[in-house]
């Protein structure tokens, strides 16, 4: 594993070459301002809820609401975006999504019925802008190269760990210290800040490509209407509902915890330690390249990460949570790295983010799965047993990736894609991104090769 202060210098070298694309780092600060609500959103829902009812099975709905309807949001949005420009519809979005915040907020703070609360709550969620998915559109329009564009997702990559690092505590301070529904509040303010930002840059914007483009691209993609047609595709969703399952279930599980150790307000280091540790393995898992086929990595990787949620229901103590979720947090980042990555292998380039679409929305639906199951097993008997919901949960993937195993690798051998040149929908869960810091070396070699 590559350590030496050369190394150091090479990957630091990498990304500062990146940033300095003309407007690159503008509209990747930008982002990263715009985007931080994404890390906050789920959990400030969360502890809004469980505070104010007691009830984890109503958080957990709630947030599900949230969730699912950011999923299929994402799905339509993408492609409104792909046809209208960034610059057209991203304030729209920004605005609409703060004021479904805001409305959500008035719903609980003045007791008003669940339904509405779920109805706003499903509002913020379907507007919610997809900004993970127009700034790698931006690094993709920029970059001169696929060695630059390949490094310019990594950063984005690193800094989607560093959102989640810092989400969950900005969370637990603003609501324990101060007001319990602000985090939700400053995410409204946040995402408008950051939208409007990106928004007003318009050198760096992506030419909108019009209805009859995309139309021309997909009837050329290999005969599909679908990217979940695809040989391998439904796996990968399913594989993918199950990762999404962990960190819902885990999330509630872990805020709960807290709350009955008397410290609600360390929910929000141990999941930034969560993202810490994704961030670190990660890191280490990018700096290396792998043999092992990319069918074997998802089976691998995902069965690691049940194997290291397995300890969680035995803990009792908050420390003790904090180190198992940190070292199990490791074991994220790779994994997710390697689906994305298997997705890509997957699908022709003028579907890619159409698949990779799809694969974020299994993530999601996973996550707001994860968040209602975990709350009603929470109320109904404890902690314990909502903590062996995670590790059920990744082994379900390691199961569906194991038993696919096949028709995994007839469908990937030997494709190979240009980098992609549209969005590649980042949101709402933690982990790396599509086409982030590690890729199947055979993929970026015959990239390279074929520019």
């Amino acid at each position: 594993m590559p350590t030496s202060p050369d190394t150091v210098d090479h990957v630091l070298t990498t990304y500062r070459r990146a940033l300095e694309l003309p407007g690159a780092w503008q509209f990747s600060a930008s982002a990263l301002v715009g985007r931080l609500p994404m890390a906050m959103v789920g959990l400030a829902i969360v502890l809004l809820i469980s505070e104010r009812t007691g009830s984890y099975a109503l958080a957990g709905i709630l947030s599900a609401a949230f969730q699912v309807a950011a999923a299929g949001g994402g799905l339509v949005s993408s492609r409104w975006v792909d046809q209208l420009g960034q610059g057209r519809l991203l304030p729209w979005f920004a605005l609409a999504h703060a004021a479904g915040l805001l409305a959500f907020v008035a719903a609980v703070e003045t007791d008003q019925s669940v339904a509405v609360q779920i109805v706003t709550a499903a509002i913020a969620g379907l507007t919610q802008p997809a900004i993970g998915s127009m700034v790698r559109a931006r690094w993709a329009f920029v970059a001169p190269d696929p060695v630059r564009l390949r490094s310019a997702f990594a950063l984005e990559s690193i800094v989607d760990e560093l959102i989640f690092t810092i989400g969950p505590l900005l969370v637990a301070f603003l609501a324990f210290r101060v007001a319990l529904p602000l985090p939700l509040i400053v995410a409204a303010v946040l995402t408008v800040a950051g939208s409007l930002a990106l928004a007003a840059q318009k050198s760096t914007q992506p030419p909108p490509s019009g209805r009859a483009d995309r139309g021309q691209a997909q009837e050329g993609a290999e005969g599909h209407r679908s990217a979940l047609t695809l040989a391998g595709m439904p796996l990968m969703v399913v594989a993918s509902l199950g990762i999404g399952a962990v960190f819902g279930s885990y999330e509630v599980s872990v805020v709960a915890f807290a709350e009955e150790a008397g410290q609600s307000g360390a929910s929000g280091l141990i999941l930034g330690l969560w993202a810490a540790g994704s961030l670190l393995g990660g890191v280490v898992f990018g700096a290396r390249q792998w043999s092992m086929d990319l069918p074997r990595q998802v089976v691998s990787l995902t069965g690691i990460l049940a194997l290291a949620l397995l300890v969680s229901p035995l803990v009792g103590t908050i420390p003790l949570l904090a180190l198992v979720t940190f070292v199990a947090g490791i074991a994220v980042a790779p994994a997710l790295i390697a689906v994305f990555s298997l997705t890509e292998r997957l699908v022709p380039a003028p579907l890619l983010t159409e698949g990779l679409t799809w694969t974020n929305s299994g993530l999601a639906l996973g996550f707001s799965l994860g968040t209602s199951i975990a709350g009603i097993v929470i109320d109904v008997a404890g902690t314990t047993p909502a903590f062996l919901l995670a590790p059920l949960c990744a082994g379900a993937a390691c199961l569906t990736a194991a038993l696919g195993q096949g028709q995994l690798r007839r469908a990937s051998a030997g494709r190979a894609q240009p980098l992609p040149g549209r969005p590649l929908n980042s949101d709402p869960v933690p982990g790396p991104s599509p086409g982030g810091v590690m890729d199947d070396p055979d993929v970026v070699r015959d990239r390279g090769e074929g520019q």
